[in-house]
C-alpha cells in the first residue's frame, strides 16, 4: 500500500470517527451503538497504519491471502453488528408491547370514568325535573 494511500485512509477513518463521536454527543446514536462503529474504525485504522499486520494474522490462522483475511474479519464484523442490531430490536419490540398494553389499560379507565361522569350527569339531571 502507498504512502499517501495509508495517509488518505488514515484522514477519513479519524474523520469518520469524530463524526461519529459528534453524533453521541448530539444525541443522534447511543454510545452503544457508537462504541461498536468506534471499535470497527479503530481496527481498520490499527491495519492501515500496519499492513503487516493483516499479513501475519492471515498466516497465523492459516488463510493463504491477506485479502480473504480481510473479507473473512469484515463477515465476523458483519455477524457482530447483526447481532447486536438484533438484540436491540428484540428489547425495543417487548417496550413498544408494554407501552401499547399501558395505552390500552389507560384508555379503559378513562372511558370508563367517562361514562361514570355521564351517568351521575344524567342522574342528577332526572332529579332536578
Amino acid at each position: 500500500m502507498s504512502v499517501k494511500l495509508q495517509i488518505l485512509l488514515i484522514v477519513v477513518i479519524l474523520i469518520a470517527m469524530l463524526y461519529i463521536i459528534n453524533l453521541v454527543r448530539k444525541k443522534i446514536i447511543d454510545f452503544r451503538y457508537a462504541l461498536l462503529w468506534l471499535l470497527v474504525a479503530l481496527c481498520v485504522l490499527v491495519l492501515t497504519i500496519f499492513p503487516r499486520l493483516l499479513i501475519l494474522l492471515s498466516g497465523a490462522l492459516g488463510i493463504t491471502s491477506a485479502v480473504n483475511m480481510l473479507f473473512f474479519l469484515g463477515f465476523c464484523l458483519s455477524i457482530v453488528v447483526i447481532f447486536s442490531l438484533s438484540i436491540a430490536v428484540s428489547n425495543l419490540q417487548d417496550k413498544v408491547k408494554k407501552t401499547a398494553q399501558e395505552i390500552a389499560i389507560i384508555r379503559k379507565d378513562m372511558y370508563d370514568t367517562y361514562q361514570k361522569l355521564e351517568a351521575e350527569r344524567r342522574n342528577k339531571n332526572v332529579c332536578n325535573i
